[in-house]
């Protein structure tokens, strides 16, 4: 008998309700939007060729999955949707989880696929031959992607069913969730949250990830990684910086571009305690008036170059990274990494921010209460850092130091987390960037369009941000965001229509209006460092309003796309069948 895990004074239905999604199709409300996104990402990134969702509905989000090969399975008026309105464009298989023939999926699957099981195993009052299924296609290689509502994010704490959902017989909590899947065969690679739709906004769905390369416990490198750092003028931060890198299995070779705010002193004192495993120098031989960050990258080129086998992560002194598991280190993860057969990490960024009324930021780097975004900026959501060094030299010069190029370069199907810590409070902003940034920025590199940041700050600016427009860091910081860190979710704007929309709840509650005082005013136009121009709550609530207006718009225009493709798709195949 297989156990739940659900609280003993919980209470499940005796019956299910078909779920008809064909009402939904076509709707300006997505369910579960990043689900997809994710699976998506993994069958581009790990690239899989076959995605499969097990209980497709209308077919609809599927649509959206890049895949040379789409099979959706479902049964009665959902599944006879799909074949006419999708026809040839996908494979649609009738099943029923309910019963043990579905075990006969397993063939389909193996580790050219990505399987989909989105808000299903709430319907089912057995849910013991789905969980089979997915066990043994997770044997057999598939990467598994599931969802289901969180019932203490959803009702409460106190909810012990039945779920006001008719459809829905049961509904679990995260920790008994992944409990379940654990001893059914599914050890889980991620487990945490995901939003719900796209009008409530709320991480209040459940989303896991089953993945064998993610689980592998690989071999230890031969040699520990090497954390490469540009350093000027960071001495409030630099020893956490470098003892943290140390504490992931690193190694460190900084590069000090001639600080001059005693940052050379301690690099001093920390070589002496760490002689092994620390690196030191000054760069370029004599001071130079300005900063030359092309030089910078050539310089890190070369002493990547000198370590061929031996993985490099381009970083600078307002920096960490970590692997996409916290279990693991960064020498842990980059095993991990070279185990499943890569040779360079893309990260996803976040900025960590100052407030007027926030933790100091340098009190603890990682620790609960701080503030951030997401980098989601065009010149920010590729950050490919890390990299197993070849023979060849790897160029960071030609795209500004964010992408390592170099040939035959296989990215990890994992993103790594960069946390940046560029501007700590706001005496420090002021000084960065009128002092320690704007008057050394090369003249060359600015005409090239680089080192435009800051363009949007002057003497007069806060230096602060506003808590309205950012996360916070909780304790549950992993299970909210680890899924938009791991992949490109952050990177595709719902996490950013979130944060949009909570702020325009915050301005509803407060009763907020024109009158009010703006955010803190910092000067964005053109700065690539400041996710949100200064709006005010009313502002971010007009604003989620045209969002919304706009995606109902775009939403009937894909409709009708999806449906012109659709049609032509299966004029096509008939055409070619006749042909043959």
């Amino acid at each position: 008998m297989l156990n739940l895990h659900l609280d003993p004074a919980y209470t499940s239905r005796d019956t299910a309700t078909y779920f008809d999604d064909t009402e939904f199709a076509g709707g300006t409300i997505v369910y579960q939007p990043e689900v997809y996104e994710v699976a998506d990402y993994f069958a581009r990134q790990a690239r899989r060729s076959t995605v499969i969702d097990l209980g497709c509905g209308n077919g609809e989000k599927l649509r959206d999955v890049a895949a040379q090969r789409h099979i959706g399975v479902d049964f009665g008026g959902n599944l006879v949707a799909c074949r006419e309105a999708y026809g040839a464009w996908g494979e649609w298989i009738e099943a029923d989880f309910s019963s043990p023939d579905c075990l006969c999926l397993t063939a389909l699957a193996g580790p050219d696929t990505v399987i989909i099981c989105s808000d299903v195993i709430e319907h089912l009052v057995d849910p013991a031959h789905l969980l089979a299924l997915l066990a043994a296609c997770y044997v057999r290689g598939a990467i598994i992607i599931t969802s289901t509502p969180d019932r203490a994010r959803t009702w409460g704490p106190d909810h012990m069913g039945p779920p006001p959902n008719p459809a829905h017989v049961r509904e679990w909590t995260l920790p008994e969730y992944a409990a379940c899947l654990t001893e059914a065969g599914l050890p889980v690679a991620y487990a945490g949250y995901t939003l719900d739709n796209t009008a409530d906004m709320q991480l209040a769905t459940i989303i896991t990830v089953h993945d064998g390369f993610a689980l592998a416990v690989p071999a230890e490198l031969g040699v520990r990684p090497l954390a490469v750092i540009a350093a000027y003028n960071e001495a409030d931060i630099l020893d956490q910086v470098v003892r943290d890198w140390i504490e992931q299995g690193c190694d460190v070779h900084v590069i000090d571009n001639w600080s001059d705010d005693g940052s050379w002193n301690l690099l001093e004192g920390i070589r002496a305690e760490f002689a092994d495993r620390v690196t030191i120098e000054r760069f370029p031989e004599e001071p130079a008036a300005n900063y030359e960050w092309r030089n910078l990258l050539r310089r890190k080129e070369m002493i990547a170059s000198a370590h061929p086998g031996r993985w490099i992560i381009h970083s600078d002194a307002d920096e960490l990274r970590r692997p996409p598991f916290p279990w693991l280190t960064m020498a842990q993860g980059l095993a991990l990494a070279q185990h499943a057969g890569a040779n360079r990490i893309p990260f996803t960024l976040l900025n960590f921010r100052p407030t007027a009324s926030g933790p100091d930021l340098l009190a603890g780097l990682t620790a609960d209460g701080l503030f951030f975004d997401y980098g989601i900026q065009p010149e920010h959501s590729v950050q490919t850092k890390a990299w197993l060094q070849g023979e060849q030299k790897v160029d960071l010069v030609s795209v500004g130091g964010h992408i390592a190029h170099f040939d035959g370069a296989i990215d990890f199907h994992y993103k790594f987390l960069l946390r940046h810590y560029p501007i700590r409070s706001a005496d420090h902003g002021r000084r960065k960037v009128m002092k320690e940034r704007k008057g050394r920025w090369s003249p060359d590199e600015r005409a090239m369009g680089w080192h435009v940041q800051y363009d949007g700050f002057h003497a007069g600016s806060a230096y602060l941000w506003d808590e309205a427009t950012l996360f916070q860091q909780t304790e549950d910081f992993w299970p909210d965001h680890g899924i938009a860190i791991i992949t490109d979710v952050a990177e595709r704007g719902t996490r950013r229509a979130m944060l949009l929309a909570g702020a325009a709840q915050l301005a509803n509650k407060d009763g907020h209006d024109e009158t009010n005082e703006p955010f803190a005013s910092v000067p964005t136009p053109g700065d690539a460092d400041a996710s949100f121009p200064p709006f005010s709550p009313t502002d971010l609530a007009r604003t989620l309003a045209e969002l919304k207006g706009q995606m109902g718009a775009m939403a009937d225009e894909v409709r009708d796309l999806r449906q012109r493709v659709a049609h032509l798709e299966a004029i096509s195949a008939t055409a070619m069948a006749d042909e043959s």
